[in-house]
């Protein structure tokens, strides 16, 4: 299979580097023209629905949740009021914070507390689940709000009791599997009691995600955070116990894995390898991937995204996790919300994702934070970012249940620029080709029967028409002055000017 899709890959980036050179039109996602770009929405296609759209409690969630900001802030992200996520990724730390011998600095936000603790007088580990206390004060928060109905359980890395370097925070060399062997049971039963315990205090654990990013280093002369590396047969291995492990304890949650950290062949072998497994088929809720280090590699994403629908259509596919890196964008910077909202649009449109969740809704790090709320020397002060309301073009207006629909544009004028690294594709390399297009395009089809398109433009003011007669059309816009602005409301003509560097959701009701 494996073979078959490396052909089906080679093939697929030739043609369309191929198109991309005589710049014909690319149907249905971007275009640009110097007179009107129409839009043509196809009313009767249904594509992907849409299950969710959320983030990750890390690290913020330990943090804020000792301040008088929490409910505040919490609002802004999990109310109807704010973004109404419904996905909400609880870490389950690897306790640097406890850990005696621990790389990382106690006192970082990236240390974490563990509910797995040392009982000296036992002499034995136990649980203590009265730890991550704050963490679970801000989770409590978000599902009082009632948007949240899906929470997944994940984990950087293992406990750092079970790891090879006694770190959580990845092996003493890089790219060393910091899982010892003999700790593999151990290791999922310690997730799945956690995991249990969080269903019987009634949370609504539908997933579990025991694997982050594995085939980064982690460890080694770096420590920032806590990860662990693993080879890809390692992954398989560990996952394949999980599967088996949840069937026997007949657990109601279902395996979102492997969250590889970018598109590309690693993601496509571990989905190949997870499926050849009966066990972890039977289990497999999500397949998960990261959206990082390929924000104009329209090429691969594409390609990723077809070689899933076409091998695996019936996998639900999530991406898990994304931030800009590195952060070039500060927190009040169009440019900023721009590059999220086109990945997000990317995402949908190209790699046909169902659900699609930020990597950090809270963060550190003064005007350059890479969040979408921004806190400063306490988390008491904080401060909406413009990457929030690119977030909220596609929360506020695609709710739970909607599809993506196809859509034609007019006219495509696609600049492609070869990059200066190399895409491997088993033991061939290929260049890749970086577009810079102007204008990005997701449309959906909500459950009340609305219509909604996101116009990300990051060029000059143009104008977009629709097919959409007979549909009274409201337009909403963030730019470098608004932020989500109703712009426009009418009942007459289906023609907009989308302003320059602007993100646009038009809601065709």
């Amino acid at each position: 299979m494996i073979k078959n899709r490396t052909v089906f890959i080679q093939k697929y980036i030739y043609y369309i580097t191929l198109l991309l050179y005589i710049m014909v039109t690319i149907g249905g996602w971007f275009g640009v023209s110097a007179d009107t770009t129409r839009i043509k929405i196809n009313k009767l296609s249904r594509e992907q629905e849409i299950t969710g759209w959320g983030t990750s409690g890390c690290w913020w969630a330990q943090e804020l949740g000792k301040c008088d900001s929490a409910e505040e802030v919490t609002k802004l992200i999990f109310s109807p009021d704010g973004l109404g996520l419904n996905i909400y990724r609880y870490n389950i730390g690897g306790g640097e914070r406890d850990n005696p011998d621990s790389r990382l600095n106690p006192d970082s936000s990236r240390s974490t507390e563990s509910f797995l603790v040392w009982d000296e007088e036992a002499g034995e580990w136990v649980y203590d689940w009265n730890k991550d206390a704050a963490a679970q004060k801000v989770l409590e928060m978000a599902l009082s709000y009632g948007c949240v109905d899906t929470v997944v359980m994940f984990a950087n890395s293992p406990h750092y009791s079970m790891c090879v370097s006694g770190q959580a925070s990845g092996g003493l060399e890089p790219a060393q599997s910091n899982l010892k062997k003999d700790c593999y049971d151990d290791y999922v039963d310690y997730f799945l009691d956690i995991t249990q315990h969080f269903i019987d205090m009634g949370v609504p654990v539908k997933y579990i995600s025991p694997i982050n990013e594995p085939q980064w280093d982690w460890g080694g002369g770096w420590v920032g955070q806590e990860g662990c590396h693993y080879e890809i047969d390692e992954a398989i291995e560990l996952i394949r116990m999980f599967a088996l492990e949840i069937k026997e304890r007949n657990m109601p949650v279902k395996l979102s894995v492997l969250e590889s950290g970018q598109v590309g062949d690693h993601a496509m072998d571990c989905m190949d390898l997870l499926w050849a497994d009966e066990d972890i088929r039977d289990v497999l809720g999500t397949y998960a991937y990261h959206s990082y280090w390929t924000d104009r590699n329209f090429l691969l994403k594409e390609a990723f995204g077809e070689y899933l629908d076409i091998q695996y259509p019936d996998v639900e596919l999530e991406m898990s996790e994304w931030c800009e890196l590195p952060c070039q964008h500060t927190i009040d910077d169009i440019d900023g919300a721009i590059l999220m909202a086109r990945t997000i649009g990317e995402d949908v449109s190209l790699t046909g994702v169902n659900s699609w969740s930020s990597w950090v809704a809270v963060n550190e790090g003064g005007e350059y934070a890479d969040s979408m709320i921004a806190v400063g020397d306490t988390y008491n002060e904080y401060t909406i970012a413009k990457r929030y309301y690119a977030m909220a073009h596609y929360t506020k207006f695609v709710p739970v249940g909607s599809h993506a629909v196809d859509f034609d544009l007019s006219v495509a004028d696609i600049t492609a620029e070869k990059a200066w690294w190399k895409q491997w594709i088993d033991d061939k390399e290929y260049d890749v080709y970086l577009t810079e297009n102007y204008m990005t395009v997701s449309a959906f089809r909500t459950p009340e029967k609305d219509f909604v398109v996101v116009i990300v433009n990051e060029g000059e003011e143009k104008e977009v028409s629709f097919n959409m007669l007979g549909y009274d059309m409201s337009v909403y816009t963030t730019d470098a002055e608004r932020d989500l602005e109703l712009t426009a409301q009418t009942k007459a003509h289906k023609k907009i000017t989308v302003g320059a560097k602007s993100i646009t959701t038009v809601v065709f009701r």
